[in-house]
């Protein structure tokens, strides 16, 4: 049951994306190539530099994995699982940490940008130590994913992610 939850809270969130996601970015107001974002922020920051970045990456994680919804799933999990074992590894206390983050991931599969909102139920973890963790992961992380285009992925964290969370 619980897996199931977080499954469906995955596939809305995924659904939440593709309404938002304008179905002709050429009809849309001209996108700079650049948008001066830094690469770590948090949500509710930056709030047009925010919607601009949403425009540059119209794709979906599903979307990349050819709406294969298992292989995003598991892309997905699988980065939080590497996110956990970095945290682990360089001593930053992860458990507890309850937060939205919306990846922007380049065609690569390395990341360009992260955006996160700290929850309000989530351990104590100060905004400047979030930003530092979440920058030292995305410079070293990349995923398993080529894609045509750059593709975002935004959804609800929760840590610990335990083992059977992704096998599922």
């Amino acid at each position: 049951m619980k897996y199931a939850l977080l499954f469906l809270t995955f596939l809305a969130c995924i659904q939440m994306n593709a309404e938002n996601t304008p179905k002709n970015i050429s009809t849309c107001t001209s996108i700079p190539d650049t948008v001066q974002l830094p690469k770590v922020f948090v949500i509710g920051d930056y709030e047009t530099e925010y919607d601009l970045m949403t425009l540059k990456y119209p794709n979906s994680v599903l979307s990349a994995c050819g709406d294969d919804v298992n292989q995003a799933f598991r892309l997905w999990m699988a980065l939080l699982q590497d996110m956990q074992i970095f945290a682990e590894k360089t001593h930053f206390e992860l458990n507890g940490a309850k937060f939205w983050l919306n990846t922007f991931f380049a065609k690569d599969g390395s990341i360009d940008y992260m955006a996160y909102y700290l929850k309000p139920n989530c351990r104590n973890i100060s905004e400047k130590d979030m930003k530092t963790f979440l920058a030292s992961f995305m410079s070293q992380h990349k995923i398993a994913k080529n894609n045509k285009s750059g593709f975002a992925h935004y959804g609800h964290v929760s840590f610990p992610i335990l083992p059977e969370n992704i096998s599922n």
